[in-house]
């Protein structure tokens, strides 16, 4: 069947740029998506009242190049080398500006002027859309695409610019007369800045991120030992009048105690064929990563983001280890190609693959952070139990007579030891050899204070204490002495004025109706049942350790 050039209407190019580019901020990274296929190392984006300009140090763009730029779903770039492919990211401002400039330069060449009039053709398509919903007009007589292309997009000719038109060599997208719905949106510095430092490849804050340069390197060399490309670039962002140099957005910060673990890696790889790297920094504690956006994992390739986050949750088990990590699938295989609106990848054999390789990645993932989990929790306890020991330790006198007292001394000595068993069978430490020889230690010393105490009642029972107690095993200063060096920075509790206190410090979102329900059966319940403030601490760090452990 034969068509013609009237078979596709001009309201194409309208359907297309807003399926494939919602938030106008896509537009921005289309244009540095391109100039990172064109080699750039180095871009600068300035946002202004009426004006986007994205500037590139890449290799720049003759006349034909330009030209063939223009075409839609067709471009000579490599779906395996280069990230933007479809032929369209070109037009991803349509609706965002009045006008795009183009200008660009190859080294040593001439420089060109590629212009389009997006005002134009949206007013044309209005006007001829006002018209057939009026019946003033048939399908016929409708403006096709090429037509309008034609009559609204301008290529200079050579020597038409001079080389102070544009002196570098690269390019530069100019996007001319901001659309003013959008303008408050791309005007706002913190949130262009917080979109790019996800979706684009960028360095890692090595001053900020103490592991970024570790990892960084570690992607390169892994990508270099098969033969496969990480392209990173310098990202210069102004907005007016502020200036920044944009990293990744990772930070110590972002952890508890500002402390990251060190980055755990997983290559990404089924037989031969080699698709990636993962990098992930587990938290310190057993809780959420304090910044609610960075929790998980983001796949990238090629260094952009394809999708959210929470898209990989199922590959990494449950949600509570998923959510106590930061970090990256960074996809490198050329064959792997992201679908058109970059939310996912293209349906292939290969994409199977790599999911699947991906699953045993996460499983892994999720069982470091289980044995972290686990160990975390025993060397709390630990701490605790120390503390605890400690205390009967000062308050036991060998010469006491309340055998009362005494007896209490040692169930509760015999219950500490049950416990510090029980977490030394379960190897809750892992291959940490100085918290397990902490554990039985603490062990020992429980056990010598409970003989201790028990010579004490013993000689109360049969009359023959002299004034000093038994030197059968250690003393109670020995006992004391050896305690003190066991490591109880874990019991250092934090004092909660409220159950919902706790819930928001386990990083649950909690809605007004349920924080008001919330307060009530505290106040109904928990309070009711304690007997005094130091009860109603340890309810609480209580249901706290319960809650921890169902992993929610």
């Amino acid at each position: 069947m034969k068509l013609s050039k009237f078979d596709i209407g001009a309201e194409v190019l309208s359907i297309l740029t807003r399926g494939m580019y919602p938030d106008p901020r896509d537009a921005v990274r289309e244009y540095i998506q391109n100039a990172v296929d064109a080699g750039s190392r180095k871009v600068k984006v300035k946002i202004r009242q009426n004006s986007i300009v994205v500037q590139d140090d890449g290799c720049g763009m003759d006349r034909d190049t330009l030209r063939k730029a223009l075409r839609i779903g067709v471009s000579d770039k490599n779906p395996k080398k280069d990230v933007g492919f479809m032929g369209i990211g070109i037009y991803s401002s349509f609706h965002l500006c009045d006008r795009i400039d183009i200008y660009s330069r190859m080294d040593n060449k001439e420089p060109y002027l590629l212009s389009m009039d997006f005002k134009g053709m949206r007013n044309l398509l209005k006007e001829q859309k006002e018209l057939r919903l009026n019946g003033e007009i048939d399908s016929g007589k409708l403006t096709d695409l090429q037509t309008l292309l034609e009559k609204y997009i301008t290529l200079s000719d050579e020597e038409e610019l001079s080389k102070d038109d544009f002196a570098l060599k690269g390019t530069r997208v100019e996007l001319v007369g901001l659309n003013a719905n959008f303008y408050s949106l791309l005007s706002n510095f913190e949130e262009i800045k917080g979109y790019l430092k996800e979706v684009v490849p960028l360095h890692f804050d090595r001053r900020n991120f103490k592991w970024g340069e570790i990892i960084e390197q570690r992607i390169i060399d892994v990508c270099t030992e098969h033969s496969a490309n990480f392209e990173l670039i310098d990202l210069n962002l102004q907005v007016n009048g502020v200036v920044e140099d944009l990293y990744r957005p990772y930070r110590d910060s972002d952890f508890h105690n500002e402390s990251p673990q060190e980055p755990h890696f997983e290559i990404l790889k089924k037989g031969s064929t080699f698709i990636g790297i993962v990098w992930g920094c587990l938290n310190s504690t057993r809780n959420k990563i304090w910044t609610k956006e960075l929790r998980g994992f983001l796949l990238k390739k090629q260094g952009f983001a394809i999708g959210r986050r929470e898209n990989l949750v199922s590959y990494f088990g449950q949600r509570t280890h998923f959510d106590r990590y930061v970090g990256e699938v960074v996809v490198v295989n050329s064959s792997l190609l992201p679908n058109a609106s970059r939310n996912d990848l293209e349906y292939s054999p290969l994409r199977t693959m790599f999911f699947s390789s991906l699953k045993d990645a996460g499983s892994n993932y999720n069982t470091i952070s289980s044995n972290f989990q686990a160990s975390d929790k025993a060397s709390t306890e630990i701490s605790e139990y120390t503390n605890k020991v400690k205390a009967i330790t000062g308050a036991f006198s060998p010469f006491s007579e309340n055998t009362e007292d005494l007896v209490s001394y040692i169930i509760e000595l015999d219950g500490i030891k049950k416990k510090v068993d029980s977490i030394v069978k379960r190897k809750s430490f892992g291959k940490d050899d100085e918290k397990e020889k902490e554990a039985k230690s603490l062990k020992v010393l429980t056990e010598s204070l409970k003989k201790e105490i028990q010579n004490t009642i013993d000689n109360l029972i049969t009359k023959k204490r002299k004034g000093k107690p038994s030197k059968k095993g250690k003393s109670k200063n020995q006992i004391a002495k050896e305690l003190s060096e066991i490591d109880t920075s874990k019991a250092d509790v934090k004092h909660y004025n409220s159950f919902v206190e706790l819930l928001k410090d386990l990083d649950f979102d909690i809605t007004e109706d349920l924080e008001a329900i919330f307060f009530l059966l505290d106040e109904n319940f928990i309070q009711s049942y304690s007997e005094n403030a130091e009860q109603y601490q340890e309810i609480l760090h209580e249901l706290k350790g319960r809650i921890n452990d169902l992993n929610i």
